[in-house]
C-alpha cells in the first residue's frame, strides 16, 4: 500500500526516504481517526408533564370505552335471545312436519296391513311428541296386533298403558 497514491494517501508514506540498515527507526506520525460515537439513550421522564391531564384523558377513555361496550352486549344479549327464539320456532315447525309426516305414513302403513312398518313410524313419532292422544291410540292397537306374535312388544305395551 505504501507505493499508491490516491486522494486517501498521507504526504508521509511517498516522501518517506528508505532507511539504513541496522539503523534506529523513527517514530511515525500517528493516525488519529474520529472519535467513536458513544452516547447512550435512556428513557428520561419529561420535565414539564402533564399528569392532571393524561390522567383526565385516560378516565375519559376508559368511561366512553365502558359505555361502548355496555351498549355492544346489551345488543349482543338481545341479538342472541332473537335467534334463541327463531330456532326453538324452527325446531318446532319441523317437528311437528315430521311427525305429521310420519302420522300419515304410519296410517297408510296400517291400512295396507304392515304392521311393522307402522309400528316404526308410530314409534319414530311418539320419539317427538310422547304425548299426543291419537298416536297413544295408534300405538296400543299396533302393539296389541304385534303382542299376538311376539312376546317383547307386549313388554312395550305395558310401558305405553302404565305411562298414561
Amino acid at each position: 500500500m505504501s507505493g499508491y497514491m490516491d486522494f486517501g494517501m498521507q504526504s508521509w508514506i511517498y516522501k518517506k526516504s528508505p532507511r539504513k540498515p541496522f539503523s534506529k527507526r523513527e517514530s511515525l506520525p500517528s493516525f488519529s481517526p474520529l472519535p467513536n460515537y458513544s452516547r447512550k439513550f435512556k428513557l428520561k421522564p419529561i420535565v414539564n408533564e402533564n399528569k392532571d391531564l393524561d390522567n383526565f384523558l385516560t378516565l375519559v377513555i376508559i368511561l366512553v370505552f365502558a359505555i361502548f361496550s355496555f351498549f355492544l352486549v346489551n345488543r349482543f344479549v338481545a341479538y342472541s335471545n332473537n335467534q334463541a327464539i327463531s330456532i326453538t320456532a324452527i325446531n318446532e315447525s319441523k317437528d311437528n312436519e315430521a311427525f305429521d309426516f310420519l302420522m300419515k305414513s304410519g296410517k297408510s302403513r296400517l291400512l295396507s296391513n304392515n304392521i311393522f312398518g307402522a309400528y316404526s313410524e308410530f314409534n319414530l313419532a311418539y320419539n317427538i311428541k310422547p304425548k299426543d292422544k291419537e298416536l297413544n291410540e295408534l300405538m296400543i292397537e299396533t302393539l296389541g296386533i304385534l303382542c299376538v306374535s311376539e312376546e317383547k312388544y307386549c313388554d312395550r305395551l305395558d310401558v305405553i298403558l302404565n305411562t298414561d
